[in-house]
């Protein structure tokens, strides 16, 4: 972890100003390990949270209103996209999503048995070329887990998904069913660590950006909570709402520029196939907020509340049918 903290300052301290020439798209295949029908999860549900995914990373979530205004200037758009694979690691064409039926009733982190066919799981694509995501029933009522990048191979590199929280329609569960579980743990693939850092409290996160907290925040709590945490002057308190903390999912809404940069850091260094592949190129599903052709939905303020009538001299959040939001403020 050292070293690859090390690198990775290295790296963002010799180009963090450099502006990316392209968005980048990673190729992503599913694997769908299944015991009971209700695990083997429709293609609409995988579909679901790769949509999810491209919203997050690329700020068209449309709940970027609930971003509290001290953190909206630092809010990114992380110009990362994903896309199901196209093409297989043999050259054939394939949907992305390799359903693998098993006789194991659940999978465990200690070993990793999902992502082995001798312990009823499913073998890895490529490593270099894919993101494996692992969707199977987690025991011990883990939601689930990834591996950060490393200048080593990981045979275990990858991400796990429980199938109850995966997606936003089928299996998916409350508090957890907006998809904010692959969000996050796709983070910490990128080289992310949790908003009060890697190990115990008032850690680092090794993100400029985001304020020292003490510990994890579950549920959804109101801002601001914990102002001058860990005895810092802060009076905004903990950025609960940032996807690496561990609140509900419709209570999460936002990366920082420095998590951005800390992400882009890590596919330069450690998954740098992803910057020039040709796996995928499909679609993904990232809304066109330049579109003209779009109705207006509602018009809400920044505590959520509808607004029938215009008002002036405030800040109100256009809501679109095409999934963008268009923040105004009429002057009197």
């Amino acid at each position: 972890i050292e070293k690859v903290n090390a690198e990775t300052q290295n790296w963002i301290t010799k180009y963090n100003t450099a502006k990316l020439a392209d968005i980048i798209s990673i190729p992503v295949v599913v694997h769908v390990v299944w015991n009971t029908t209700a695990e083997n999860i429709s293609d609409a549900q995988i579909i679901s949270q790769i949509e999810i995914l491209n919203n997050d990373y690329r700020r068209t979530n449309i709940d970027t209103i609930n971003t509290p205004s001290v953190w909206e200037g630092i809010a990114a758009d992380c110009e990362i996209e994903f896309c199901l694979a196209e093409t297989d690691p043999n050259g054939n064409p394939t949907t992305g999503i390799n359903r693998v039926q098993t006789t194991q009733t659940s999978f465990g982190m200690n070993g990793d048995p999902v992502m082995s066919t001798s312990s009823g799981g499913s073998e890895p694509w490529d490593q270099d070329d894919y993101l494996n995501i692992w969707v199977c029933d987690l025991g011990s009522g883990l939601l689930g887990y990834a591996s950060p990048p490393s200048s080593w191979s990981n045979p275990s590199d990858g991400v796990v998904i429980g199938y109850k929280y995966f997606g936003n329609t089928g299996t998916a569960q409350p508090p957890y069913h907006k998809g904010r579980t692959a969000t996050h743990e796709v983070g910490h693939w990128l080289n992310l660590e949790h908003v009060w850092g890697a190990w115990g409290s008032c850690g680092n996160d090794q993100v400029s950006d985001t304020p020292k907290q003490e510990m994890e925040n579950y549920s959804c709590p109101s801002f601001p909570l914990h102002p001058n945490a860990c005895s810092t002057t802060n009076p905004n308190g903990d950025m609960f709402m940032n996807y690496m903390d561990y609140t509900n999912d419709a209570c999460m809404n936002l990366f920082t520029q420095g998590q951005k940069t800390r992400m882009i850091s890590a596919i330069n260094q450690y998954r740098s196939n992803h910057l020039t592949q040709t796996i995928c190129n499909g679609i993904t599903s990232i809304p066109d907020i330049s579109l003209t052709d779009k109705e207006l939905i509602k018009i809400v303020d920044v505590l959520g509340r509808v607004i029938l009538k215009p008002i002036t001299n405030t800040p109100l959040f256009y809501i679109y049918d095409n999934g963008s939001v268009e923040k105004r403020i009429i002057l009197e």
